[in-house]
């Protein structure tokens, strides 16, 4: 039993980080690096806060409702591989995301350029 639920403990943990991994990856404008706990993400702006379906970003708040994240700047929709808005497109490819700027997973991080890599 106790095995049980640490395995879903982990499994929880990995799809909350997966929540974040895509927000950040495919959502989020922001700029730099992000190191990333189930529903904290710490980067050279400041933090972005998960709580449940809401996002909290230096910018201001996201939230997903179904496929689609109302943001700030507009509106996200996700098809699973990809996020399509306004004026913006980004594709998933494993833990890749390629759109207007690349980021890259890997694990509780995301890499991404930042201004100064330019």
């Amino acid at each position: 039993m106790a095995m049980l639920v640490a395995s879903g403990m982990a499994d929880d943990e990995d799809c909350g980080r997966s929540e974040m991994s895509n927000f950040i990856g495919g959502v989020y404008r922001g700029e730099g690096s992000f190191a990333m706990t189930r529903n904290v993400a710490n980067g050279p702006s400041g933090s972005i806060i998960r709580s449940g379906n809401t996002f909290f970003t230096p910018e201001g708040v996201c939230r997903k409702v179904g496929n689609t994240y109302l943001c700030y700047d507009g509106v996200v929709v996700s098809t699973g591989k990809s996020f399509v808005g306004y004026d913006h497109f980004v594709a998933k490819a494993g833990n890749t995301y390629v759109g207007d700027y690349t980021s890259v997973g890997t694990g509780s991080t995301i890499l991404r350029p930042s201004w100064a890599s330019r």
